[in-house]
């Protein structure tokens, strides 16, 4: 027995003529002529903040893991934690089980605070499950007047969840809110004040956006109709994060919150794409220093750091956005049970929010990691099998003997049918071997477990002689 294993349109608007200048004071937003886009673009940093939320805080760290931990360690003490034996935090979530690599659920959410209010509402609510190792992230959003049942309080829209829960619970009845709702076991929560997310944009150099329809709502701006932020004209432009809070949260629209969470996913997607930009790298250090206090999240740093890490270089197909649609009939959203549970599924499965089918990522050899065992007892065959996989591109864990030399045929054994496909690319690059799922037989910690048995040295010889 072994080891056992545990930019809607931009490139449409290029012949845009070079518009009148609506820069604002302070220059917040200006439209892009073609060239200032390019000339923009290479001097902006990149950026991936969420759309008020922050599961894009994780990619920003992880650009920022290269400083070290010692760097990060001091982001950890300025992070707000949320503490779970007072807000009932830790009862309402599901506790993460699979290791960091592997998919999770984090619950999103923008708030705003009244005045004179104590406690925040949910303005914005998202459900996303992040594979780091696949390189996806589902977004599932919630409109906020979404009639749901809270516990404890009967029906109501689920943005007041958080303000029926009060200062200590507030997260933990949402958590629960969105749970019952869909379903969903929730891994983690996170929430960004408004605050922070202008605070966010703005040191990053702003956001180009392109921006589908007029905006003129002084509700999402700042609560005054006369504030510089209430305006924003058709068109692909620098938002900063005044104007980016605005697009964000109005709803002065005939669909109200559909088109709003559509512009969410829109900027988040922008965002998401500009940060893979090298340059992003040196905006790391003073982004999380100013929006570091503004964010609430159960989420270990390490875990983040991990994770971020992983999801370096995720294209924006890799990112999809769904929204949990229904009728508005006053003062609710009314949700289309049919097409909720069809999101939910695709999220939990990690299928296609349209409908189709998610092809099957590509098996590389570096993403998959194997242990190699001799379990011929002849000496050098558990060495040669690394040597060859390693020239393959494989990542080789341990080395060395299995506990009895029985095995008259090399084995390239997997945990279970996701490492199918891992397994028999890893017996393709061999000599000799089968793959064969380990049905609690075999014990290694890593994707693949190769036993070289008494059939190597003969296949070696074969495949040279050739």
């Amino acid at each position: 027995m072994e080891e056992r294993s545990s930019g809607r349109r931009q490139a449409a608007r290029k012949t845009r003529p070079a518009a009148r200048s609506t820069r604002h004071s302070r220059g917040i937003v200006e439209p892009a002529p073609r060239m200032r886009i390019h000339q923009q673009r290479r001097r902006r940093a990149a950026k991936r903040w969420a759309i008020g939320i922050s599961v894009a805080l994780l990619v920003m760290i992880a650009v920022g893991a290269a400083w070290g931990y010692f760097w990060l360690r001091s982001v950890n003490s300025t992070m707000s934690k949320v503490a779970l034996a007072d807000s009932g935090l830790g009862d309402a979530l599901t506790k993460r089980s699979t290791k960091p690599e592997e998919p999770f659920t984090i619950l999103l959410t923008g708030t705003d605070r009244r005045p004179g209010e104590t406690v925040a509402r949910a303005d914005t609510i998202i459900i996303a499950k992040v594979d780091p190792k696949q390189k996806k992230i589902w977004m599932l959003s919630i409109p906020r007047d979404t009639r749901v049942n809270i516990p404890g309080h009967g029906y109501g829209k689920i943005n007041a969840a958080m303000f029926y829960g009060g200062a200590d619970g507030g997260n933990a009845l949402l958590v629960k809110t969105v749970t019952e709702f869909t379903g969903i076991p929730i891994n983690y929560y996170m929430d960004v004040s408004f605050t922070g997310f202008k605070k966010a944009i703005d040191t990053l150099g702003g956001i180009w956006i392109d921006v589908d329809v007029e905006i003129d709502d002084w509700k999402a701006a700042s609560g005054t109709p006369d504030h510089r932020s209430k305006y924003i004209a058709p068109g692909y432009q620098l938002l900063d994060g005044e104007h980016a809070l605005t697009y964000v949260r109005s709803r002065d629209f005939p669909d109200a919150d559909f088109t709003r969470m559509k512009h969410q996913q829109t900027f988040f997607k922008a965002l998401a794409k500009q940060m893979t930009k090298p340059e992003s790298f040196f905006k790391i250090p003073s982004l999380v220093n100013s929006v570091s206090k503004y964010v609430t999240t159960t989420m270990p740093i390490g875990d983040i750091v991990a994770t971020a890490q992983a999801l370096q270089g995720i294209e924006g197909d890799n990112i999809q956005t769904a929204t949990v649609i229904g009728e508005w009939r006053s003062p609710y959203v009314w949700t289309d049970e049919e097409r909720k549970a069809e999101l939910v599924k695709a999220l939990t499965e990690g299928g296609s929010f349209d409908g189709t089918a998610t092809p099957a990522a590509e098996i590389v050899p570096s993403s998959v990691t194997v242990t190699i065992r001799n379990g011929a007892g002849e000496e050098g065959v558990a060495s040669a099998a690394s040597s060859i996989l390693t020239a393959a591109g494989f990542k080789i864990g341990e080395v060395g003997n299995a506990n009895q030399f029985v095995y008259d045929k090399t084995l390239v054994v997997y945990k279970d049918d996701t490492m199918k496909a891992a397994a028999q690319l890893v017996a393709s690059k061999l000599p000799t071997g089968s793959a064969i799922a380990s049905r609690g037989m075999y014990e290694f910690t890593t994707d693949v477990l190769v036993v070289v048995g008494k059939d190597w040295k003969a296949a070696t010889a074969a495949t040279t002689t050739r």
